[in-house]
């Protein structure tokens, strides 16, 4: 039996060792590594686990840079629509309502079955199409074109910024839900300031519900969950393949850990309580 109570083990390494009885209790074990270990009868009462906070502080900015391109993207996309809508030709408003309609279909396929799919089957067919008509006008002499290859782009856009946005709000989401609100909130501060207008706006509130419906483990949204399992297996504490029977967690809130293989069957929690947790490869959050 050994005393690591009371310290900081940030980013410590016990991979493989024989730690059966041990005491962990009130220490620090953000980034530590139990891979393969032996943790039976372990005492964790009171240990602070999940990503240590220069890797969080990193993380935050890089997620927060890319929130604000989402912003900027989303407001070319919204100007491109505008561009379409305030046309003198006919043609070139239907294919800025088109715009508009589309990307409502767009976002609905993507709370339902996830963004992925909705891409997939829904806006590239219809960006590829769209750029192809344009040409064919153009190349035929029946218009410029300009109508169909505005709706091109501005779906184009579109895509851009729902793959950017959601990917940044999922790292934060990850961390926890002031970093998620405060990257969402950045990126539609950001578009609308740089002269986005209202659909900018909503299209960003849209992708930040659809983001944080991802992170509940509904099923279609494969991207976004591949990115939480890998900051949390990557950056958190890890306790892949360890042996836990016996293992006490009370008075814990455990954040970012990865009990991928590991035995957890005859775990004691206690009144801890499990935040973005990868079991079963899938990502766990207990309620309160």
């Amino acid at each position: 039996m050994k005393d690591y109570s009371n310290q900081n083990l940030q980013n410590a390494s016990f991979v493989d060792q024989d730690l059966r009885f041990s005491n962990f209790s009130n220490s620090d074990l953000r980034g530590a590594n139990f891979t393969g270990a032996n943790l039976n009868g372990v005492d964790f009462t009171g240990i602070k686990t999940g990503v240590t906070p220069v890797r969080l502080v990193w993380m935050f900015l890089v997620a927060m840079a890319i929130s604000l391109l989402s912003g900027y993207l989303a407001m070319l996309g919204g100007r491109s629509v505008q561009t379409l809508l305030s046309s003198k030709h006919e043609h070139e408003r239907t294919a800025g309502i088109l715009a508009i309609i589309i990307t409502i279909l767009f976002i609905v396929c993507s709370w339902w079955v996830g963004g992925g799919h909705a891409i997939r089957t829904v806006i590239v067919p219809i960006i590829i199409f769209a750029f192809l008509a344009g040409l064919i006008i153009y190349w035929t002499g029946l218009s410029t074109g300009k109508g169909m290859f505005y709706l091109g782009l501005s779906l184009l856009l579109l895509v851009v910024m729902f793959i950017t946005g959601t990917i940044a709000q999922a790292m934060a989401g990850v961390l926890s839900n002031v970093l998620f609100f405060l990257v969402a909130i950045s990126g539609e501060i950001f578009g609308k300031t740089i002269g986005g207008g209202i659909g900018t706006l909503v299209l960003a509130l849209l992708c930040a519900f659809i983001t944080k419906r991802a992170l509940s483990n509904v099923q279609g949204f494969y991207l976004l969950h591949g990115i939480a399992l890998y900051i949390t297996g990557r950056f958190g504490t890890s306790f892949r393949g360890t042996k836990m029977a016996n293992t006490r967690f009370n008075q814990s809130k455990l954040r970012n850990i990865d009990f991928t293989r590991a035995d957890i069957t005859m775990i004691n929690w206690g009144n801890s309580r499990r935040i973005n947790c990868i079991i079963d490869n899938r990502i766990v959050t207990d309620k309160k």
